[in-house]
């Protein structure tokens, strides 16, 4: 599945489920999405209320270090390769899955996470 094409909210919910964050009760996965904030509800094994792994480096930092997934700053030099800087890679310990060239490095991570596990669950 190609999870760039989803919106923040979408990942945020699948990395929800993949971490065993359940819906909030009487609310389901509704978020705060409408105002352009794509955190969802949860209640979860280490939290009740708002996750935002996309967004959110408390949300996103247990994930990162727990799978081992690297996350890498493009810094060419602008005189030579042009204006493009931005986080150019994020990729799993085993190199096996990987994502480049994402504006944001939670959302990058979030999308290799989802990746491995699809794979471990194939």
């Amino acid at each position: 599945m190609d999870y760039s094409q989803l919106s923040d909210f979408e990942i945020n919910k699948r990395v929800a489920i993949a971490t065993g964050h359940k819906k909030f009760k009487g609310l389901g996965w509704q978020g705060t999405q409408e105002d352009s904030c794509s955190a969802v509800i949860v209640r979860g094994p280490t939290k009740i209320g708002a996750f935002d792994p996309c967004n959110n480096p408390a949300d996103a930092w247990p994930i990162i270090t727990e799978n081992k997934i690297s996350i890498m700053f493009d810094s060419t030099d602008t005189r030579y390769e042009g204006e493009y800087h931005e986080w150019c890679d994020a990729i799993s310990s085993c190199q096996k899955f990987g994502i480049q060239y994402q504006s944001n490095p939670l959302r990058a991570a979030m999308i290799v996470f989802l990746m491995m596990q699809d794979a471990n669950n194939a």
